[in-house]
């Protein structure tokens, strides 16, 4: 993908104690509900080992206390791997995180790979059955909500085979959460084709991630994207790594939520893998989404 136009700040933070006295007026009273974001925690670490263990049992104890913020992408072998489902997930006697994290009311979406639309439809098709067969989960009552569909491209003459996996979830699950990850702000038409436009872009699944990066591309080359504002569009979602500081998370936060954004992750996590393990300021950020005050054109 080009790299995108970078642009001023849309938003800024204020934080308990950061500014204090500094600041002399109230901020602009235009801020969008902070009470409606949620975390989404792609959960790429196997249970059994380096970070896995840890990064499940932080998910499950925040399962416990605030499942209404917590959605957690589920990707035994990425995607569904072989069925039944991976013994490090849900063991032969029914437990294991998975199970218990399903206990809560925590959402949890199956991940699935489209290699930017070039996958096989059927073979695709056939992955979300899987996570939808009770077997593969060892006959236990772990179910999904719904499913993360990575590597999406965002050509608009790629708009129908993104539509055909769309009904093909409702098949499996009237209500299932569908989100697409982009990665990217806009869509492009290359081919120039006419037959599907932004409209239809915007609403083929329920949210699309708009910028998976670095948070300093996050936070500094963020532009609004072309569809905003058109009727039924996906919600939005940012993912961020390589935040190194609190301070860089906070930030990320703020503009996320000040740019619509309501299904959030940022870390701190450099590796080949930024999601094997969990924030360090996981437990932070939890009273941090609570604490974030953001209104726009403040600078």
């Amino acid at each position: 993908m080009p790299r995108l136009p970078q642009r001023p700040w849309i938003a800024a933070l204020l934080l308990p104690g950061l500014l204090g006295a500094a600041v002399a007026a109230p901020p602009p009273a235009a801020a969008a509900s902070v009470g409606a974001a949620r975390w989404l925690v792609p959960a790429y670490a196997n249970p059994c080992c380096d970070g896995g263990p840890a990064l499940w049992s932080a998910l499950i104890a925040t399962a416990q206390t605030r499942p209404q913020q917590l959605a957690v992408i589920v990707n035994p072998d990425s995607g569904p791997g072989a069925s039944p489902i991976d013994p490090n997930y849900i063991a032969a006697n029914g437990q294991g995180p998975l199970t218990t994290l399903a206990a809560t009311d925590a959402l949890l979406v199956g991940y699935i790979p489209t290699d930017y639309g070039n996958r096989d439809a059927a073979a695709v098709r056939a992955e979300m059955t899987r996570y939808f067969d009770a077997a593969y989960w060892r006959h236990t009552n772990v179910r999904l909500d719904g499913f993360f569909f990575d590597e999406m491209s965002n050509e608009l003459g790629k708009v129908g085979y993104y539509r055909d996996l769309h009904d093909h979830a409702r098949t499996l699950s009237a209500n299932a959460l569908l989100i697409g990850n982009p990665g990217v702000h806009t869509y492009a038409n290359g081919s120039g084709q006419n037959v599907y436009t932004a409209a239809d872009y915007a609403r083929v699944f329920d949210v699309l991630v708009l910028y998976e990066a670095d948070d300093r591309t996050v936070n500094r080359d963020y532009a609004a994207p072309d569809w905003l504002g058109v009727s039924g569009a996906a919600a939005i979602s940012f993912i961020a790594y390589d935040a190194a500081t609190g301070m860089r998370t906070r930030a990320a936060l703020s503009r996320m939520l000040a740019r619509g954004g309501r299904w959030l992750y940022v870390t701190d996590d450099t590796a080949a893998n930024p999601y094997d393990r969990l924030p360090t300021w996981w437990n932070a950020q939890l009273g941090w989404l609570d604490e974030l005050i953001f209104a726009d054109g403040l600078e």
